[in-house]
Parts: structure tokens; C-alpha cells; sequence
């Protein structure tokens, strides 16, 4: 394979006998030795204290960042690599270490007046937002020993629940017509232009789950069993209280956006009703054929158009976003094409000490490839943005760090929308946009809607994999209804989605329809005033790991506390879905 078809990771390290990989490894045990010793000093006064915990606090995270980043892009890339998987566990291992340091800060903070001390510290008014926050977690907190323990088990129940579900499905091998090949590969087939390849994949697909399906559910029910523990005994109603306390967002706004999503949820049975019309069905669509393309521009891009498509894009919206684009492509970011052993799906990760970041991608050459390439460089927008915060404010809550890359994903559709013609070609892409926003909106919702009823399960009522395809059923027929064909559902959506398996992020699922459709309100104030919003859009970025999610928004003239917002994106989806329907008409598709 091309190497400039994967990614460097030598700006790391050249491997894990590279002396520099070995020394950072020992300067880690001595810091962590060394915040020991700190947070056991019972003479320290408060603001002493905590001063130096920030200080080594800032030394702790450079080298985690490139230590750790360095073993999980190798692990992306090869789930078979035993070395890198290797110290990956002797880290979290050594980073059990921090557990009772970060306990003692939270009992210093208890009863601290941080706005005083801030007054007397300059680091402390630096991180004054996290500190606050990190005070309002030490609520929750068990005893000491407690927490040592809970931290400890979880390296052996849900951190290895996770891990088997990563391993088993990025090794499964599924036979589609006689041809074994990696599930990423089988499932990129959904976009196919031949409709016998969509139908043969996704037959394949489902059964090749079975191999693996009962090991998964065990994995999925144990990590969501020791939340529901977790949770009780830190004093959280629920999952959901949890994760709005680490969202830095309030109920008020989830309730807003969810209200609005099950709103619109017949809008977009509109649309996939007159898809399926399109294609020739009569029941609804069938889940094999929601990613199939339509229209004329059904072209295979190679990766070179895809960068020219990203490139141009970035450009029309600012040069800082494009020589970030730019820099991205040229000095091999990206990890491209999908392999035996590699994650499925894509993602950005920061290596901020390096002021860049690392794009895994399983290019085929679709329409949705791009998109799908114009999203993950998104984020590494933001968080080049975010390079200009000091250290330890550079991470935002999960709803709002899909902000830039769905903004980009928005930018790339509209531009071409407004730039073809012909109207087979303008189809292909407005339907491409819709099948991004309907995942967005209606599949999201089926997961969070099918996560609810996982966690809401009583814990000494384990679920098998028979009962999580139950679920997940009942979750898309009130989502998708009758948009979709009752005999071509997906009850294995739990089972491919890695972000069900982890016990620290609970409903990632609910921030990708925030992203949207903030992004999509963002999008609106766009056209209005090109040059003013440039001006702020950086700003407003930066911000997201400095502020609460209502005061992000409400810098950029939004309130997410009420329905109004959310439905005045939504209906900004309603004009494209408006727009298909005359396309399709136009092209006397129905």
C-alpha cells in the first residue's frame, strides 16, 4: 500500500524501542510519583495545592497525549498489534496511580472558593471553568479506597467488554457472494451503485453477526450493568443526569432537542417514503437501500478528487480552514482505505504536542466518503482552534465537537447543491445530504431511544442478544414507522456501533443530532453575514471547551433551552427534503 495512503506516526515516535518512547515512559512514572507525593503533603495549604497539582497536572497530560495516542493509532490501524495493545494496558495501568491524587483534589476543592483563589493564582483563573466543574463532580464521590477499586475493576470489566467488541468485529470476516472480506468493507457496500451488491451485503452482514452476537450482547449488558451501579452509588438518578453533568449542558436543552427530533420524525418518513417510491418499493424502503445512491453523480471519486472536492470547499469558507485542510493531506494525516484488522468507520484524534491531528477514514470513493472526509478534517479544525487554549482547556463536551465537522459536511453539500445544473446531478447530492441528516435524526433517536431501554433494564435482568434485537426494533418503528419496510429492518445496530461500548460516554448518541442541527442553526447565521460570522466562528470554537454549552450558544445569538431553535433547523431539512421531492418529480422518478 502507498504509505502516503496511511498515516506518519514517526513524529511520535519511531517505534517502541525508539529512546525517546522509552524516556517519556519513565518520565511519566516519576511525574505521577512526583503528584503522588504532592497530593499526600497534608502541610500544603489549599492554594499551594492546587497550584502545583495544575502544574504537573499540565506535564502529566503532554506526555499521556503522546504516549497514549501513539499506542491507540497503531491499535486503530491493526486491532492485531499485541505490543502496542501491550502498553496501552501498562499505561492505564500506571495511570490507576492518579486515581487517589485526583480524589484529594476533588476533597481540597469540597469547600474551596475558587473565584477568591483565582484572585491570588494565575493558573487557577486559567483553569477556573474545569476546576468548577471538577468541584461539582467531587458530589459524587466514593471513598477513597472506593474509588481506587472502582477505577481498578474497570480496567477488567468494562474497558475488556470493550475492547472484545472492538476486536471481534474489526477481525470479522463476511462472505458476501463467495468473496470473504473485513465488516468495514461489507458494510461500506450499502453505498453501492449496484442494487444485487446493497441487498447481498447487507443478507451477508446480518448473518455474519450471529458468529459474534452472543458475546457482544454479554459485553454490551455488563458495561451498562456497571453504570447503572456506578451511577447509583456516586448519587446520580441515572445515566442521562451523568452525562449532562459532563456535557456541561442541562436537561432543559436535551429535552428541547429530543422533543423536536420525535416532531419531525413524519417529515422524514416523507422522505424515505418517496425514496422508496423512486426505487421501486412499495412498503416502505428497505434498510439495505438507505445509503443507496441516486441521480447521475454516481461516480467513483479517487482520493486525489476527494482532497481537490475538501480543498475547494474549505477555501470558500476561510484560509485558515483550508491551510489546515491543506496541511492535513500533504503531510499524511490520514490512514485511507480499509484493511483486515483496521477499526471500521472513521474518527479524528488530536496529537496536540505536535499541532496536528490523525484522520482514520475506510475510503471506498463514494459521495459519502467525501462527506465523510470533509467531517473527521472538521474536527481536527476544531481542535487546532482549541491548540490556542492552555493545555488543560482544550477538551469540549461530545455534542459540541461535532460542531466544525458537521459545519463542513454543510458547507461541501450546499456549495455543490448551488453549483450543478443538471438536475439528475443536483438529486445525487441533495439525497446524499438528506441520508446524512436522517441518520443524524432519526437513526440517532432510535439509538438513544434503544440505549434507554438497555439502561432502564433491571440490573439482575441480564439481556441476551435475542432481547437486544428486540429492542433495537422496537426503537427504529418509532423512529423510522412506516418509512421503512417491516421485513428489511436492522436489529444488529447494536451490536456494529462502537459508541454503546464504553462505561465513561453513555448516550453518545443524542451529541451527532445536537451537532447537526446546532451546525445547521450555525449554517442559517452563515448566510446572513459571511464576514461576521467568520470573524466569530473561531472564537466561538475555542470557547466550547471553556463554557457551558448554553453560553457557547448564546455567544453566537442561539438559545438551545427552547423547541424553537431546534425546529427552525429542522426546517431547514424540510426545504431539502421539499427540494428531493421536486428533483425526483423533475427527473420523473415518481
Amino acid at each position: 500500500m502507498n504509505e502516503n495512503m496511511t498515516w506518519d506516526l514517526e513524529i511520535m515516535y519511531k517505534g517502541h524501542n525508539d529512546p525517546k518512547y522509552k524516556a517519556d515512559f519513565k518520565v511519566l512514572k516519576k511525574k505521577i510519583e512526583e503528584v503522588k507525593k504532592l497530593t499526600s503533603n497534608n502541610k500544603l495549604d489549599d492554594l499551594a495545592f492546587v497550584e502545583g497539582y495544575l502544574k504537573l497536572d499540565e506535564e502529566i497530560e503532554a506526555l499521556i497525549s503522546e504516549l497514549y495516542s501513539y499506542n491507540g493509532l497503531r491499535l486503530a490501524v491493526n486491532t492485531n498489534d499485541n505490543k502496542a495493545q501491550s502498553e496501552e494496558s501498562k499505561i492505564d495501568y500506571m495511570l490507576q496511580e492518579l486515581v487517589l491524587p485526583e480524589v484529594e483534589l476533588k476533597k481540597r476543592l469540597k469547600d474551596l472558593d475558587l473565584d477568591e483563589c483565582a484572585k491570588k493564582s494565575n493558573i487557577i483563573k486559567d483553569y477556573l471553568f474545569n476546576l468548577k466543574n471538577i468541584k461539582e463532580e467531587a458530589k459524587h464521590m466514593l471513598s477513597d479506597k472506593e474509588e481506587v477499586m472502582a477505577s481498578k475493576f474497570g480496567m477488567v470489566a468494562s474497558d475488556s467488554w470493550s475492547y472484545l467488541q472492538d476486536l471481534l468485529t474489526s477481525n470479522l470476516l463476511v462472505k458476501v457472494k463467495g468473496k470473504k472480506m473485513p465488516l468495514s468493507e461489507a458494510r461500506n457496500l450499502a453505498y453501492d451503485n449496484d442494487k444485487d451488491v446493497r441487498f447481498n451485503a447487507y443478507k451477508a452482514e446480518l448473518k455474519a453477526y450471529k458468529q459474534i452476537d452472543t458475546s457482544i450482547a454479554m459485553a454490551l449488558n455488563n458495561i451498562k450493568r456497571e453504570v447503572n451501579i456506578m451511577d447509583d452509588l456516586r448519587g446520580y438518578k441515572d445515566a442521562i443526569e451523568k452525562t449532562l453533568s459532563q456535557s456541561n449542558m442541562t436537561k432543559a436543552s436535551l429535552d428541547a432537542l429530543i422533543e423536536a427530533l420525535k416532531e419531525e420524525q413524519e417529515n422524514f418518513r416523507r422522505y424515505f417514503k418517496l425514496k422508496a417510491q423512486a426505487l421501486g418499493y412499495e412498503n416502505g424502503l428497505p434498510f439495505y437501500e438507505l445509503f443507496a445512491p441516486m441521480g447521475k453523480l454516481t461516480k467513483t471519486y479517487t482520493f486525489e478528487e476527494a482532497k481537490d472536492l475538501v480543498l475547494d470547499v474549505y477555501k470558500s469558507f476561510s484560509n485558515s480552514l483550508y491551510e489546515m485542510g491543506k496541511d492535513a493531506f500533504e503531510n499524511r494525516w490520514i490512514d485511507v482505505y480499509p484493511k483486515a484488522g483496521k477499526q471500521g468507520g472513521a474518527f479524528c484524534a488530536g496529537i496536540d504536542n505536535h499541532k496536528q491531528s490523525r484522520v482514520l477514514t475506510n475510503f471506498t470513493g463514494s459521495l459519502g466518503d467525501v462527506q465523510t472526509l470533509a467531517h473527521e478534517l472538521g474536527h481536527a479544525y476544531h481542535g487546532k482552534v482549541c491548540l490556542e487554549n492552555k493545555i488543560l482547556n482544550r477538551d469540549y463536551p461530545m455534542q459540541l465537537a461535532e460542531t466544525a465537522s458537521i459545519f463542513c459536511q454543510t458547507l461541501m453539500a450546499k456549495k455543490m447543491i448551488n453549483e450543478l445544473d443538471d438536475p439528475f446531478e443536483k438529486l445525487t447530492v441533495v439525497e446524499e445530504s438528506l441520508q446524512e441528516d436522517s441518520q443524524c435524526v432519526v437513526d440517532i433517536l432510535s439509538r438513544f431511544l434503544f440505549e434507554k431501554s438497555v439502561l432502564e433494564t433491571p440490573i439482575e435482568q441480564p439481556l441476551n442478544a435475542k432481547d437486544m434485537c428486540k429492542m433495537m426494533l422496537k426503537a427504529q418503528d418509532q423512529t423510522y414507522g412506516d418509512g421503512l419496510d417491516k421485513k428489511y429492518r436492522h436489529p444488529y445496530m447494536w451490536l456494529c456501533k462502537g459508541h454503546y461500548y464504553s462505561a465513561d460516554l453513555n448516550y453518545y448518541n443524542w451529541p451527532y443530532a445536537f451537532g447537526l442541527l446546532y451546525a445547521k442553526g450555525l449554517y442559517k447565521k452563515y448566510l446572513d453575514d459571511k464576514a461576521g460570522f467568520v470573524a466569530k466562528y473561531d472564537e466561538m470554537l475555542k470557547n466550547t471547551a471553556l463554557m457551558n454549552v448554553e453560553e457557547v450558544a448564546a455567544t453566537m445569538g442561539v438559545d438551545i433551552t427552547k423547541k424553537d431553535f431546534w425546529l427552525s433547523s429542522l426546517k431547514f431539512i424540510e426545504e431539502d427534503i421539499d427540494l428531493f421531492e421536486k428533483l425526483l418529480k423533475e427527473t420523473k422518478m415518481i
